[in-house]
């Protein structure tokens, strides 16, 4: 082979030796694009000589053919054949910033279902004489770690450690992930160490070596990691829990699982799908005792349609209702955050109006639902109308309505807001309209819980501000008594409102002395008001 071949084959990709410009002294081949690497030493044998031209002569053939393909950047994450260092090099002199291109490249690639398009990018920059940047590295561990790559994300990470970047917790992160699925996940152990030196830590930093510990064995230290997480204040994953209770089924760690029940019930947690399955098997391989688990669903009643047990009812208890009434005045209307979005003379206007007019039935988020069928109706005083009318009429409500002070300026007689409607609704109910820049949430959580714990609000708000304002304590108290009291507008059916239902019963794990229900979730975690349709029933038989 001639020293121009050779120069030639190792530009395009296909020689990983190189000896400068002379003839190679050692050759080397690796196989087409279609085919996996392979390295042999020259022979002199002229059978291996001519298979050895023949298959060059269809390596060059295959580099031209490829490197003549010009292929754009926005379309290297769907490609399926690695390419040439000719083609990352074209594509680089016409990017826009070519200093960082190969970081931009490769987290693209991140997306590519092909690893050998993000290896071959490595190949150039390395083919190239430079080693990959903190940033190419960063992105390619990604890359190895979803594809399974472990030999090859035990090079990235030697390269990472010999020029010392190892204090970024979402590498440490990634490390653990991929080293919890090799035979080195001990390894893990120490990048926790450093994440904890950082005062970094997460839960994707413990949840991979709780699981690695209960595989293979570990049963002490995968439990003393899972509490020392919990102690930090941090949560595991359904993977982890699913784990734990696969490992722990002697009759000596049935406190430990039952424990972990009564976590889920504390603070509102649904299992997965994928974890109530353990947990359906973990009950029925007891030997002690026979348990029977089936997936099922609660009537709107409250009761299961399996065992026919009446669940948990919805209302907080008096002591109950009263903390969190006290905690919503003291956190959200008299906390600090509360003059960002009101102003002193205001607020106290409204304690005021409140102290007087604390018997409603409904408050209603006036805005919220004049805007609920959409910015293209234009008819929003219309739609407000419509659903006060419902409530007060039909349904003999007493109704407070909290707004904002623009609907009631620029009234037409046809127009979104119109004169006429407004008029209506003042004389079915009552309005309390804020200035223009002010947010009503607090004043609508405050003036429904004011009017006791039979009144209801209606807002499509999921209150996610207000509950991060609550203490701990008292968060999972206002989820439950936002389940019970808030109400949506779902449509409007021949002029009628349509509302959402008003839920009977608690969604959290509950027991009996013979029977557990788990609520499951069965999609993507749930906002606000949204809980599962599907439970497990766990029943013992007698």
């Amino acid at each position: 082979m001639s020293a121009a071949v050779a120069k030639s084959l190792f530009r395009h990709g296909y020689l990983c030796v190189r000896q400068g410009l002379g003839a190679a002294a050692q050759r080397y081949e690796l196989s087409s694009v279609r085919g996996s690497l392979s390295a042999h030493c020259y022979s002199s044998s002229s059978t291996n000589e001519d298979r050895r031209r023949k298959q060059t002569s269809q390596t060059l053939e295959e580099v031209n053919r490829n490197s003549s393909i010009s292929v754009s950047f926005t379309d290297i994450d769907t490609i399926d054949s690695p390419l040439t260092p000719h083609q990352w090099s074209t594509m680089k002199t016409t990017f826009r910033h070519p200093d960082s291109f190969e970081r931009k490249a490769m987290e693209r690639l991140h997306s590519n279902p092909n690893f050998s398009v993000p290896e071959s990018l490595v190949k150039y920059i390395e083919g190239d004489g430079r080693k990959p940047r903190y940033g190419v590295l960063f992105a390619y561990l990604r890359i190895c770690v979803k594809h399974g790559m472990y030999d090859e994300m035990f090079k990235v990470f030697a390269e990472l450690r010999r020029t010392g970047k190892m204090l970024d917790p979402d590498l440490l992160s990634i490390l653990i992930r991929g080293f919890c699925r090799t035979n080195r996940w001990k390894d893990s152990l120490e990048f926790l160490k450093v994440a904890k030196a950082l005062g970094q830590v997460y839960n994707n930093h413990y949840n991979p070596i709780i699981i690695a510990a209960l595989q293979h064995g570990e049963k002490q230290l995968g439990l003393s990691l899972y509490e020392e997480m919990v102690s930090a204040g941090l949560t595991p994953n359904d993977e982890c829990c699913g784990a734990a209770i696969r490992t722990l089924t002697l009759p000596e760690d049935e406190g430990w699982v039952y424990n972990l029940f009564e976590k889920m019930r504390r603070k509102a947690e649904f299992p997965s799908l994928s974890l109530a399955g353990h947990i359906k098997e973990w009950f029925e391989g007891k030997k002690t005792e026979k348990w029977t688990g089936t997936f099922t669903s609660i009537h709107a009643s409250g009761h299961c349609k399996t065992c026919g047990t009446r669940l948990e009812g919805i209302d907080l208890t008096d002591e109950e209702f009263q903390l969190l009434h006290a905690s919503v005045l003291r956190r959200v209307i008299h906390g600090k955050d509360i003059f960002r979005s009101t102003t002193p003379e205001e607020l106290r206007k409204f304690l005021n109006f409140m102290e007087d007019h604390h018997d409603y039935d409904i408050v209603l988020d006036g805005l919220n639902v004049a805007y609920s069928m959409g910015a293209k109706q234009k008819q929003y005083s219309r739609t407000l109308l419509k659903v006060v009318e419902h409530l007060v009429v039909q349904l003999r409500q007493r109704v407070l309505v909290l707004g904002r002070k623009h609907m009631k300026k620029n009234l037409s007689a046809n127009g979104a807001w119109r004169r006429s409607d407004i008029a209506a609704i003042e004389s079915l109910a009552d309005f309390f309209l804020t200035d223009d820049v002010s947010r009503d949430d607090p004043y609508l959580l405050y003036a429904t819980l004011s009017c006791g714990p039979q009144a209801c609000f209606i807002s499509r708000d999921f209150m996610r501000d207000h509950y991060a304002l609550l203490d701990q304590s008292v968060q999972q108290l206002f989820l439950k008594w936002l389940r019970g009291h808030q109400i949506k507008i779902l449509r409007l059916t021949h002029g009628a409102p349509i509302f959402s239902k008003v839920h009977t019963f608690d969604t959290v794990v509950q027991r009996t002395q013979n029977i557990w229900h788990f609520p499951c979730e069965d999609v993507v975690p749930r906002q606000g008001l949204e809980v599962p349709d599907k439970w497990l029933c766990i029943q013992r038989a007698n």
